[in-house]
């Protein structure tokens, strides 16, 4: 569509144009076109374009990124709630789903040897190293004993009772290190050991679930009721997740989103009437109302636009989301208004003024401007209604 331009149009310009005549009376006609001040209802119009959507609508967005495997419905086809739209393939999340599972399982394996403890093998073998221990001991001990009997009969020497001492000790010794070695083993998994391989596994599970439920969001259902106008995939396309799939609306009531520029967006208030038509649905049109004037400028190709809402009240039926249609929003009404045409004014000695017609030759008179819209110009003051102007007064010398 064109740039829409500001269109300040006239309802009745007919009546006017009739006013339009040539001086013919005389065999020398002066070289000029005559028109006649009338009054008529005008109007002040912004001209742009819009795009119909609809007012009760629900977008669905990918829960998950993958593949789109397969598309169950066409833009335009009624869905149910609840029926499947699309089916998507993310091999993402079933590689995640597959690790997390994994290693879920060595979690509990690993928290079933901390919750029983070491086993029965370890302290076995332990018990039997203490024990054979104790025993050398033991026997070192007696042997101690009776070399040093010897000793205080000088039947041995001194050296002989040091060894057996030193013999002793370091059993001693190694009789210690198993005992603390079976304690530390007894007591390697705590309370709080186990409490944090039962939080890990805990955490686990719940990723484990998580996946698990984002791998049912592969199939997407419609969230309402309704028609698909929107479909914005493909099957085979690539999504991320958050990304727009498509849009579903109740069949009924519409509303029009008015693109307007820039400069013309302080004129638009809230409850001006508003006027569409659809190529589609020629010499008609739809009457409606402007509910929200636009909050912020946002760029659009090579425009600077307001986002204008409005309210589609009254018209013919066949109106649906995404028409293009061309937009008029009445900005300022009149009636009664006193108009000549545009082209009768024009700037004498630094003033609007307008050449009016004598006896003999004409005279310019400066007028007071009001409304102006692309045919005609409101006059406050300067002319009264009937009276003749001139429609080409550059052409025409003033006075003459």
């Amino acid at each position: 569509m064109k740039r829409p331009v500001l269109i300040l149009s006239l309802l009745v310009v007919a009546g006017a144009a009739g006013a339009f005549y040539f001086i013919a009376s005389s065999p020398d006609p002066p070289p000029y076109v005559l028109a006649k001040a009338a009054r008529h209802r005008i109007r002040l119009l912004v001209s742009t374009n819009g795009i119909i959507e609809p007012v009760d609508r629900s977008e669905i967005y990918a829960p998950i990124d993958g593949f789109v495997r397969s598309i169950q419905k066409k833009d335009g086809a009624e869905i149910q709630r609840g029926r499947l739209l699309l089916q998507l393939n993310s091999e993402q999340v079933r590689a995640a789903l597959a690790e997390a599972n994994a290693a879920l399982l060595e979690a509990k394996r690993q928290a079933r040897v901390v919750e029983t403890g070491p086993s029965k093998e370890e302290l076995s073998e332990l018990d039997a190293s203490i024990a054979e221990n104790a025993m050398q001991i033991d026997q070192v001990n007696k042997d101690l004993s009776a070399e040093e009997a010897l000793y205080a009969k000088q039947a041995t020497s001194r050296s002989a009772v040091e060894t057996l001492r030193k013999q002793r000790d370091l059993l001693q010794v190694r009789n210690d290190g198993l005992k603390q070695k079976r304690q530390d083993l007894q007591a390697r998994y705590s309370a709080e050991d186990k409490e944090w391989e039962q939080d890990r596994i805990s955490e686990l599970a719940k990723q484990v679930e998580s996946l698990k439920r984002q791998l049912l969001a592969e199939a997407v259902v419609a969230p309402a009721t309704g028609l698909i106008y929107s479909l914005q995939v493909k099957q085979g396309s690539y999504v991320s997740k958050g990304q727009l799939l498509a849009q579903i609306y109740r069949p009924g009531k519409v509303l029009l989103r008015a693109y307007v520029d820039e400069p013309d967006l302080g004129r638009i208030r809230k409850g001006e009437q508003v006027r569409i038509e659809w190529d589609g649905l020629p010499n008609q049109y739809w009457a409606g109302t402007v509910d929200k004037p636009a909050e912020q400028v946002v760029a659009m190709n090579n425009r600077s636009v307001g986002e204008v809402l409005c309210s589609i009240d009254s018209g013919p039926p066949g109106l649906i989301p995404n028409l293009n249609v061309r937009v008029e929003i009445t900005t300022q009404t009149k009636e009664n208004a006193l108009v000549v045409p545009k082209s009768a004014v024009f700037n004498h000695q630094g003033k609007p003024s307008v050449l009016v017609p004598l006896q003999k030759g004409t005279m310019a008179k400066p007028v007071e401007l009001g409304l102006v819209t692309t045919d005609l110009i409101e006059i406050l003051s300067g002319v009264n209604q009937g009276d003749s102007v001139i429609l080409n007064p550059t052409e025409v010398e003033v006075g003459k």
